[in-house]
């Protein structure tokens, strides 16, 4: 219980850091005349914040949950770039760019390069794991970025990019080592309440990282330079280390209450008169009679007024409707103090379904992917009976003529409001989705727009990768990038 309270205070304060601005939070050593050492145990809790909080749920994150229309945007316009429409400004992605860079990225490789992997391997291993999984999720992004010449500004002010089958190489790589190391025998310390995950439990690093690894070795399966069933055998390898059980879930806790300590989801609850639940989140669930659909999204106010449970979702794109009428996402999810979901059992279910139906087909897939809708249900609290009801009248894989579909669909659900299902649809093409009205793009995105520093200070090398002039690249006209995307 002291473990906990202790994490609690370690996770506002910094968090209260880390919210004052996306760079601040990781610049140790900022006045060059005056620098100040900081040792990695006091750099831990930050980093994880940063890739937790400001990476993985960060704007980008936001974007893609519209994009595959988790939610929709209810008014007709924004004050600047018009992201329901598929519009971001040339300086949006500005501030991902540099935080990934700047304050990750940097701050990950001089955590690794002031540790030694034997006599302080834990601290190393937890460094490289966080700087592996801030490069998956930074080349998962845009693409091609610069990698092997990237963090040295003195030596390669321009730096070239790299391809993504070479990143995602190495980091695969960084992912095996940092799984050795975090639990490495002869390592001097650990870190105990400022591990604001796991209280220096290492062993449940190492099966968030097989996890996040299984994560990534799926993503390839439909890239055309790899091959699907290797990928498929590779995710199954990694969770075979990776999340057993519900009491594995991964999630970040929060205080709530005061600025900094929020939970970041709950932009949802102070936006909720502009974001909504979406009319494809909803009917979906209301089609299949899920009894998960009151957590997901709340009941509308107008409904609430009338004596009425009414779920109502916005359809994505210009089509007005009162704010009273539409539900507001699931303040389950969106409660300042909410814990955030970093990785669960049902994913990892889901993951072994569709790597499963890669390798032995969809009667093999099946079981798994039960088991995911059940895991899912139950870490929400459903009750038993209902999730019974539910699985009796859910086809099995081998029933249906697109089982990856359903796989998709159940999966989206079980990471709700996270980057994962936008990752799932520009790789695998499903949910299928229809553009919203009056784009300014033909097609959903597929990539965050190229930051206009990097246009403005090493266009050479950015442009070489191939981007289209349609804003900036936010289209590809490559077919050997995010993972051979529909």
């Amino acid at each position: 219980m002291q473990v906990r309270s202790g994490m609690r205070r370690v996770a506002g304060v910094a968090l209260v850091v880390l919210l004052g601005g996306c760079e601040s939070f990781l610049d140790v050593n900022t006045d060059p005349n005056h620098p100040t050492e900081v040792d990695v145990s006091v750099r831990l809790p930050a980093v994880i914040l940063g890739v937790i909080h400001s990476a993985y749920y960060g704007d980008p994150s936001g974007w893609g949950v519209e994009w595959v229309q988790q939610t929709s945007y209810r008014l007709p316009i924004r004050n600047y770039e018009q992201i329901q429409y598929y519009e971001l400004q040339d300086n949006t992605a500005d501030d991902p760019w540099s935080f990934h860079y700047s304050g990750l990225l940097n701050e990950t490789n001089a955590m690794m390069a002031e540790t030694d992997p034997v006599t302080d391997g834990v601290y190393h291993g937890l460094a490289k794991f966080i700087a592996a999984w801030t490069w998956a999720l930074t080349t998962d992004l845009w693409g091609p970025v610069p990698f092997t010449e990237a963090l040295d500004p003195v030596g390669h002010p321009s730096p070239a990019y790299d391809p993504q089958p070479m990143i995602y190489a190495a980091v695969d790589r960084w992912f095996d080592e940092a799984a050795e190391e975090m639990v490495s025998p002869t390592a001097r310390r650990a870190p105990a309440v400022n591990d604001l995950l796991f209280g220096g439990n290492m062993p449940r690093w190492v099966r968030l990282l097989r996890h996040v690894q299984a994560r990534h070795a799926l993503r390839l399966t439909h890239a055309p330079w790899a091959d699907a069933r290797e990928q498929a055998q590779a995710a199954l390898d990694a969770l075979a280390d990776g999340l057993r059980t519900n009491a594995d879930n991964v999630v970040l806790p929060y205080g709530g209450s005061m600025d900094g300590t929020r939970n970041p989801l709950w932009r949802f609850q102070i936006t909720g008169n502009q974001f909504k639940a979406s009319e494809r989140t909803v009917e979906g669930m209301r089609a299949r009679n899920d009894p998960r659909l009151g957590i997901l999204v709340d009941p509308t106010l107008e409904g609430l007024e009338e004596g009425l449970t009414v779920y109502r979702g916005h359809k994505n794109g210009p089509v007005p409707a009162p704010d009273s009428a539409i539900s507001r996402v699931g303040v389950f999810f969106t409660a300042e103090n909410a814990p955030l979901r970093v990785a669960s059992f049902a994913d990892a279910k889901f993951i072994e379904a569709e790597a499963q139906l890669i390798l032995n087909g969809s009667a093999a897939a099946d079981a798994p992917y039960r088991a995911g809708i059940r895991a899912d249900m139950e870490r929400l609290g459903v009750p038993v009976g209902a999730i019974n009801t539910y699985l009796a009248s859910t086809p099995s894989l081998n029933q249906i003529s697109e089982p990856l579909a359903a796989i998709i669909w159940e999966k989206g659900l079980a990471n709700y409001l996270s980057i994962e299902p936008w990752n799932d649809w520009r790789r695998t093409g499903y949910p299928e989705l229809v553009p919203v009205q009056a784009a300014v793009l033909t097609s959903i995105p597929v990539r965050i727009r190229t930051p206009q520093s990097e246009l403005a200070t090493n266009r050479e090398n950015a442009l070489a990768t191939g981007i289209s002039p349609d804003l900036e690249g936010m289209l590809w006209t490559s077919d050997e990038v995010w993972w051979g995307h529909p």
